[in-house]
């Protein structure tokens, strides 16, 4: 017996129209009477089940591109967070520093113009630029001179005592020595007895080199200038005796002073200006 086919391409003639419009006809009225009646729902009902495994795994790849995605971006959302707060702790690091640096320069300068309303007078203050090329020079640069009233022979002093004297005096700017220089000799005297002698740079400090062993020092002593050669006026702090003691064969102490001057780190200091300060 022969079988009938459903394929279109087998039919011949003027069979293929009636059939596909039967076909048709067919797929529209199912359409029709499961919207209006839900006829397909018990069919569907019961191949939803069996086609969820199929559904799952059709959606897996979409979900681990998803996945991989968002982890994607959530860690390149996290690395610019990270170097945003990274960006602004350094900021702030160095906003810090700079405000520290900014308040230990008002309180130096709150010192030395305390110096002036306790009595030192005819002063002018300025800056410290440079300490030259050698970084362990006895030698400071600041950023005044002789259009300033700055004079080669005027002393020099910080917050805390003796700096130097001024080597030389340009339009601009001028050179301190310090008294720690191997070429200073500061005449001073002892605070607590009066008692005069001279201070000796040492290239690193200072050292009385000539202290009688009979004359009266101890440690904690305070050296001042005495004022006695007329180019460091009298009374400035210079230095404190640390070690006292007495030289065998000789008949002079063996002393240690620390210089009361920030020599080297100081920032601003005034100039005991020997002539009237121009005004600025």
């Amino acid at each position: 017996m022969e079988r009938s086919s459903l394929r279109f391409d087998e039919a011949k003639g003027p069979k293929l129209l009636p059939r596909f419009v039967v076909y048709v006809a067919l797929a529209a009225g199912l359409m029709v009477a499961d919207y209006r009646f839900s006829l397909m729902q018990p069919v569907r009902a019961a191949v939803m089940p069996m086609l969820y495994p199929a559904q799952w795994l059709a959606n897996q790849p979409v979900q681990l591109y998803q996945y991989f995605a968002d982890l994607s971006q959530s860690k390149s959302e996290l690395l610019e967070q990270n170097r945003r707060l990274l960006e602004e702790n350094g900021r702030l690091k160095i906003d810090l520093q700079r405000d520290k640096v900014n308040t230990d320069e008002l309180r130096e300068l709150k010192k030395l113009y305390g110096l002036q309303q306790k009595g030192i007078h005819n002063v002018i203050g300025a800056e410290v630029i440079s300490n030259g090329k050698d970084p362990l020079s006895e030698r400071l640069i600041i950023g005044k001179g002789s259009q300033d009233g700055l004079k080669v022979g005027d002393a020099v002093i910080d917050q805390s005592g003796l700096i130097g004297l001024l080597t030389q005096v340009h339009t601009q700017r001028a050179e301190i020595e310090l008294i720690s220089s191997g070429q200073s000799i500061v005449p001073v005297a002892v605070s607590r007895t009066g008692e005069r002698n001279l201070a000796y740079g040492n290239g690193s400090g200072l050292d009385l080199r000539y202290f009688p062993t009979g004359s009266d020092l101890k440690p904690g002593d305070v050296l001042l200038t005495s004022g006695l050669d007329g180019t460091y006026p009298a009374g400035i702090p210079v230095a404190t005796v640390n070690k006292v003691v007495r030289a065998s064969g000789t008949p002079y102490y063996d002393t240690q002073l620390t210089p009361l001057a920030a020599l080297r780190s100081s920032r601003f200091v005034l100039v005991l200006s020997s002539a009237p300060s121009s005004p600025r």
